[in-house]
C-alpha cells in the first residue's frame, strides 16, 4: 500500500509527463490546463497535515532499520567473499535511503520552526 506521499508525487510526476508531452508537440492550450491542474494540486496539498507525511517518513526510516539489521546478520554469518560484498553493497544502498529520510525530516522540523533550510 502506498503512502499519500508516494501517490501525490506520483500524481505530480503524471502532470509533468504529460507537461512534456504537451511542450514537445506544441499545444500550449493543453499545456496551459495542465499547468493549471498542477498548480491546482500542489495547492490542495498545502492543507495536508505534516504530521501524516512526518509519520510515513519515521515508518520507512524504521524499515530500514530493520532491513539493514537483518543484512548485518546475514553478513555476520555468511562466508563466501561475493555474499559479503553483496549484502555490504545493499546496506550502503539503505544508508543512503536513510540519510534521504533523515534530511526530509531535518527540513520538515527546520520548516515547521521556521527557520530557513542550510
Amino acid at each position: 500500500m502506498k503512502t499519500y506521499a508516494e501517490l501525490n508525487s506520483l500524481l505530480v510526476d503524471d502532470y509533468l509527463d504529460l507537461l512534456n508531452i504537451a511542450k514537445q508537440l506544441g499545444d500550449e492550450e493543453w499545456k496551459d490546463s495542465i499547468l493549471q491542474a498542477l498548480k491546482e494540486e500542489v495547492d490542495s496539498n498545502h492543507h495536508v497535515d505534516s504530521t501524516e507525511v512526518r509519520q510515513d517518513l519515521w515508518n520507512q526510516f524504521e524499515d530500514i532499520n530493520e532491513q539493514m539489521h537483518d543484512l548485518l546478520m546475514q553478513l555476520k554469518h555468511t562466508d563466501s567473499p561475493e555474499d559479503k560484498e553483496q549484502i555490504i553493497e545493499l546496506i550502503w544502498g539503505l544508508k543512503i535511503d536513510r540519510h534521504a529520510i533523515t534530511r526530509k525530516l531535518e527540513t520538515m522540523s527546520r520548516a515547521s520552526a521556521g527557520t530557513p533550510k542550510r
